[in-house]
């Protein structure tokens, strides 16, 4: 494995990772960066809103608890380093423990004033990729706490494996997770954090957020990086994996799907895009 990170974890904050399937790393980005970045996501987030001018109690369950933006370095250039940042892809193959990390997608979750929770929910089950390591990287662009719609977790959930979709989509009473037997009864953790700081969760890990009682705008972007080893299990549609042509029992790989770490000399240039990017993907 490659062990020139450039930001090196200690083996405390990975074990953390490995029984919580959460962690928060402080001071991975600057206040500069977490500046220069911000700015180009609200210019991304503002030109792919810009036809939708329904109040918040106008929306759909799902819309009401994030606007959602998906695969902003496909379209926005001033987002391309933030997804391609060498401190984030190492980290993330740190904590999943595999020497080579790919893109699997990226998006911005921005929480309007009035915004609902985001439902409890796992990530992973709502993609053909069966138990491939899976990581996402969620990146506060403000302060976030209790009173804007700060992430929580369930403790070692990510341990029980894939449990029953949530759809948070499709209905207004999805799937209660959190009664689910394989979780014993534990509650969610609250994870406030500030910007610079990145929160780290396991594709398995039972998460939700609160709802955004604030007057702001809670604004995050979050990176999700698969193993770069792992392979499709499944026939069902799936964006990503459709476009590169991936077939059940391909690898993870092509189109809109590039090597974070680690890091290509080259990076690909985006692919050509066939028709909007959305789905049940969001925190």
């Amino acid at each position: 494995m490659i062990t020139n990170f450039p930001i090196v974890l200690s083996p405390e904050v990975v074990n953390a990772f490995r029984v919580q399937g959460f962690v928060v790393t402080p001071d991975v980005l600057s206040t500069g960066e977490v500046a220069q970045y911000g700015a180009a996501i609200d210019q991304a987030v503002a030109a792919r809103t810009a036809s939708d001018t329904r109040s918040i109690t106008d929306k759909s369950t799902y819309e009401q608890s994030f606007l959602q933006c998906m695969r902003l370095c496909e379209t926005d250039p001033g987002v391309v380093d933030l997804t391609f940042h060498e401190g984030l892809a190492g980290i993330a193959a740190q904590l999943l423990g595999v020497p080579s990390v790919n893109l699997w997608q990226d998006q911005a979750l921005y929480k309007e004033p009035g915004g609902r929770e985001t439902t409890a929910h796992q990530d992973q089950p709502f993609w053909p990729i069966g138990e491939a390591p899976l990581i996402s990287a969620w990146i506060p662009l403000n302060t976030v706490d209790e009173g804007n719609g700060a992430m929580a977790y369930v403790p070692g959930s990510h341990l029980a494996g894939p449990l029953k979709v949530v759809d948070i989509t499709h209905t207004s009473k999805p799937y209660d997770i959190l009664k689910d037997p394989a979780l014993a009864g534990e509650s969610l953790q609250v994870v406030p954090v500030n910007p610079g700081s990145v929160i780290w969760h396991h594709g398995f890990t039972v998460h939700a957020a609160g709802a955004n009682c604030s007057d702001s705008v809670r604004r995050a972007f979050t990176v999700v990086y698969l193993s770069a080893d792992a392979t499709r299990t499944k026939a069902w549609p799936a964006f990503p994996l459709d476009r590169a042509r991936v077939g059940v029992g391909d690898r993870i790989e092509g189109e809109g799907l590039p090597r974070l770490w680690p890091p290509l000399a080259t990076r690909p240039a985006p692919p050509v895009q066939k028709g909007a990017v959305t789905g049940p993907q969001g925190m």
